[in-house]
């Protein structure tokens, strides 16, 4: 098969698409993947053939700007980016025979150049979107840099209203399509009634459970928070707070761990600092995914974080880190309860507390500080059977089925 793919980069590497690569190569697929960034080649599974293609110079930050303002120009007429993908890729893959194209995206690039592959190739398209725009329609929390404020929110509006004709048009020539949550399915059928859900799940070779006697209680979060609209930790502050002036957990027995971006950084120190508890906060940079299990395993309550629906909205937001914690089987606390996709998936699960009621976060962190200090160590309470089935061993069964009606 011949795969397009974006950059490999942090905190995750894109786990899903190493996932996908490691299970078709064992299957004895052979795969050539086109993806972007030079430095995206050492996570990309061995076995695989790459075509690794740089879009930007890297030259310096002023010069770094002003191409992105450029290219962003020209996406707004062509789709720019696509293009430059599928034109530079071209003797990559044309003079060889697939079986199929598969893209996956986060946004829209790049379904171009994987669908015009596909047609030349003659081929079928299968398409995964792991992020559409329409999951946070008052927020592009993806769009990593922005024009000026005076311009932005006019410009994002077209930017967005023209990405989304030209991955609707991408849809409907596809074979099929995945995607990451009910939601997203749901939405994505009105352009492409064979779409189907894969969940992110977790690499069952590398989480599973384990216990791991600690010298604290520690409630530990993985990943980005963008910002406190769309993942806010409040509640988490709030409860240990009032915890800590009921003289239950304090700095000597308790942690409270953040591997997070340099933004997320920020938001953290800041809401620490409000509620006094600067000295049981640790705050980390992202850690690379072979370390992620042992982390995890070493945390008594492990923590996920929603938006508040009723300021900004959010939909079929389906972060990783809560498989690969299902993975771990370590007790979770998704906060707050915004009624969405994982919320639900938390309760079915039976993996945790799903809340926004101070008193029954309090009640569960305390239960939990009860048995850490009893055992040393908690443990989750997911059947084994429905465990394994979050695993993305048992997602790619999709893929497989999928693949095989066509090919």
């Amino acid at each position: 098969m011949l795969v397009f793919g974006e950059e490999f980069a942090p905190p995750a590497y894109i786990p899903r698409m190493r996932y996908f690569c490691s299970y078709f190569l064992q299957k004895g697929w052979e795969i050539d993947y086109v993806v972007e960034g030079k430095g995206s080649t050492c996570h990309i599974p061995d076995g695989v053939n790459v075509r690794a293609i740089d879009y930007y110079s890297r030259k310096g930050k002023s010069f770094e700007r002003a191409e992105w303002l450029y290219k962003f120009a020209l996406g707004l007429v062509c789709d720019y980016k696509s293009r430059y993908f599928y034109r530079k890729s071209k003797n990559f893959w044309r003079n060889r025979r697939y079986d199929l194209v598969f893209t996956s995206s986060n946004l829209v690039f790049p379904l171009y150049a994987a669908a015009q592959a596909a047609k030349d190739l003659r081929v079928p398209l299968f398409v995964d979107l792991r992020d559409i725009p329409e999951q946070s329609p008052d927020d592009n929390y993806y769009l990593g840099r922005r024009p000026p404020r005076i311009i932005g929110k006019p410009l994002f509006a077209v930017y967005n209203k023209l990405n989304l004709r030209r991955r609707n048009r991408v849809l409907a020539r596809a074979k099929a399509v995945t995607t990451v949550s009910p939601w997203h399915v749901e939405t994505l059928s009105q352009y492409n009634p064979h779409t189907f859900l894969v969940y992110n799940g977790y690499d069952e070779n590398l989480f599973h459970p384990e216990a791991v006697p600690t010298e604290y209680f520690t409630v530990s979060y993985f990943g980005r928070i963008y910002n406190e609209l769309m993942r806010t930790p409040r509640h988490l502050f709030e409860s240990v707070a009032r915890l800590r002036a009921g003289g239950i957990l304090n700095e000597k027995n308790t942690r409270l761990r953040w591997f997070v971006d340099d933004v997320s950084k920020q938001v953290v120190e800041k809401i620490a600092q409000e509620y006094g508890l600067q000295d049981m906060v640790e705050v980390r940079d992202f850690i690379p995914p072979s370390r992620l299990q042992a982390e995890m395993v070493r945390s008594s309550v492990l923590l996920v974080l929603c938006n508040v629906q009723s300021r900004k909205r959010f939909f079929g937001m389906m972060t990783t880190k809560f498989f690969e914690y299902v993975g771990c089987n370590r007790p979770v606390l998704c906060t707050p309860d915004n009624g969405d996709n994982l919320a639900k998936l938390v309760r079915e699960t039976g993996c945790g507390l799903v809340s926004s009621d101070g008193a029954e976060i309090d009640s569960f962190l305390r239960e939990r500080f009860n048995e850490w200090e009893i055992n040393g160590h908690t443990e989750g309470h997911v059947q084994e059977s429905i465990r394994l089935n979050f695993s993305r061993g048992y997602a790619a069964q999709t893929w497989e089925k999928l693949f095989a009606q066509a090919v």
